[in-house]
C-alpha cells in the first residue's frame, strides 16, 4: 500500500511540475501545444513503465510470500517431527529417572527412621 501511495504522489507531482513548467515558460501558443503534446506522450510512456514495474513488484512479492509460506510450513513440520523423536528418546530415561528418584526417597525415609531410632540421636546435648 505504501508503494502505491508513493507512486501516486510521485506521478501527481511530476504532472503538476510539468504543467507548471510549460505554462510559466515564455513561448508561443504553437510551441506550447507542441510541448504539451510531446510531454503527454512522454508521460504516457512513463506511466506505462511505472505500471509495468509495479506489476513486477507485486508478482515478486507474491512469489516471495508463497516461498515463505512453504518454508515456514516445512520448518514447522520438521520441528514437530524432532519434538516427537525427542519425546520417544527420553521416555526410557524418564522411567529410569522416576525409579531412581523413588529409590532415593525410600533410602532417605529409611535413613530418617534409622537416625530417629539411633541412641546417639536420642542422647541429650552436653552443656
Amino acid at each position: 500500500m505504501k508503494a502505491k501511495a508513493f507512486m501516486m504522489g510521485f506521478l501527481t507531482g511530476t504532472v503538476i511540475a510539468s504543467v507548471a513548467t510549460m505554462l510559466t515558460t515564455p513561448s508561443s501558443g504553437q510551441q506550447l501545444r507542441t510541448r504539451i503534446k510531446d510531454q503527454k506522450e512522454e508521460m504516457a510512456a512513463t506511466l506505462i513503465e511505472v505500471k509495468d514495474r509495479l506489476m513486477e513488484i507485486k508478482n515478486e512479492t507474491m512469489e516471495a510470500t508463497n516461498i515463505s509460506k512453504d518454508s515456514i510450513q516445512t520448518f514447522i513440520a520438521d520441528v514437530k517431527v524432532l519434538i516427537q523423536n525427542w519425546k520417544q528418546e527420553i521416555e526410557p530415561n524418564k522411567q529410569e529417572l522416576t525409579e531412581r528418584i523413588s529409590n532415593i526417597e525410600t533410602a532417605i525415609g529409611e535413613l530418617e527412621t534409622t537416625a530417629a531410632a539411633s541412641p546417639i540421636m536420642n542422647k541429650p546435648a552436653d552443656k
